[in-house]
């Protein structure tokens, strides 16, 4: 497979060498940028390509993006999306691949992740009507697929994913490349502490899917109108876009399939996760993390100290000497009762809401400094934009004493 790459791209270099020697030539009249999709994971893939879309409305007449997928593709249903909204061809990947050996690269190249690292801080989302549309035939052959299973149209559904260690341990060489991924391991949950929230939603008459492309372990669930997704044979590309588009209420622990349902406006209860810092404020979202305790006292970081402890790395929790809980069975079945019945009431505000939601939106909009992955981030440049909805649970905020908001 590398020989063929190499032969196609010294063959290829024929015809997209000349064009990149061309593109430099017409920039005084008309700007050509060449531009990767990052599609490895598909978080990223859907935010990033919804954004150029975005941006493609700002362009002049005199300038244009030239897109190009690499050979990593997470997904092929959305990359059938991706190309039918931007100029996306395979070819740009050998003009992208010369540009960047060739002298001034820098003025014809740029990040897909034009809003901050792939989070929509601008609220771009909410502000611009969304292009990516399915085909009249796609959304047929999901239908059919559902109705395979006894659903009709109109019902409900649910659509629930909760990362564990098959999330990237068992994904494909392009991704884990032999990695130890144990230091996400803080991350992860176990589905059967979610067992008793998707009892209660199925007595609500909706249909709940348990989603995800692997899953470690089956949920212990016999019902009609439950889909665990994962272990079945018919699972496939276009579903795993489309439930989580047209899902009534998605539930994740924050793994990045969850930005599905986020670029289609579908109401979020982002559960069981970490960091804080990183929740999704420009979205119809209600947040209730996981907690961090100090391990020498026992005591629970305050929210700002969260915020200032918005850690990437398993050992980082270890090394500064913080204790993460995972959120119990009773305290996830709460939160998804209030979020349901939250969506299901039209969105009105709960009892006693405002004045906790207001000191909650104080600190997390404040600006505080923490390390992340690379580098380091300002919690208050992460949430520049808070959508109407956006909100932490009351059940998880009223468990808080005064100690937590100081």
């Amino acid at each position: 497979m590398k020989l063929f790459r190499k032969l196609s791209r010294v063959l290829n270099s024929i015809w997209s060498i000349p064009i990149v020697l061309v593109i430099r030539l017409i920039r005084p009249f008309y700007h050509i940028s060449i531009i990767r999709l990052f599609s490895e994971r598909i978080g990223h893939f859907v935010v990033d390509s919804m954004h150029q879309s975005i941006k493609n409305r700002e362009l002049t007449k005199n300038q244009k993006n030239f897109y190009y997928i690499a050979h990593e593709n997470c997904n092929a249903q959305w990359t059938k999306m991706v190309k039918r909204n931007l100029l996306c061809w395979d070819c740009f990947e050998h003009l992208g691949y010369w540009n960047n050996k060739i002298s001034g690269r820098m003025k014809h190249s740029q990040s897909s992740r034009v809003f901050s690292d792939s989070r929509d801080i601008k609220g771009q989302f909410e502000k611009n009507p969304l292009q990516f549309n399915f085909k009249d035939g796609e959304i047929k052959k999901a239908q059919e697929w559902l109705k395979s299973f006894g659903w009709e149209k109109g019902d409900p559904f649910v659509c629930l994913i909760v990362r564990d260690n098959s999330y990237l341990e068992e994904a494909p060489e392009y991704i884990n490349r032999n990695l130890n991924w144990s230091y996400h391991d803080y991350r992860n949950s176990d589905i059967s502490e979610y067992e008793n929230s998707i009892k209660w939603l199925l007595k609500q008459g909706t249909w709940v899917i348990r989603m995800g492309k692997r899953a470690k372990k089956r949920a212990n669930i016999k019902h009609e109108k439950f889909i665990d997704y994962p272990f079945l044979d018919s699972k496939q590309d276009l579903l795993d876009i489309w439930l989580f588009a047209n899902c009534e209420l998605c539930i994740s622990t924050l793994c990045g399939a969850d930005e599905i349902s986020d670029v289609y406006r579908r109401p979020l209860l982002l559960i069981n996760f970490l960091p804080l810092a990183v929740a999704k404020s420009w979205s119809n979202a209600m947040y209730v993390p996981k907690k961090l305790t100090w391990t020498k006292t026992g005591e629970e970081l305050t929210l700002k100290e969260n915020l200032e402890h918005s850690l990437y790395y398993s050992k980082e929790y270890t090394e500064e000497g913080i204790g993460i809980e995972d959120l119990s069975s009773e305290e996830i079945l709460l939160s998804v009762k209030e979020c349901w019945n939250f969506i299901r009431s039209d969105m009105k505000e709960v009892e006693g809401s405002k004045e906790l939601q207001e000191r909650f939106w104080k600190i997390m909009t404040s600006s505080h400094t923490s390390k992340y992955y690379y580098g380091e981030i300002d919690t208050k440049r992460y949430h520049d934009w808070i959508h109407p909805q956006a909100r932490a649970g009351m059940n998880w905020l009223r468990s808080k004493g005064k100690h937590f908001f100081q």
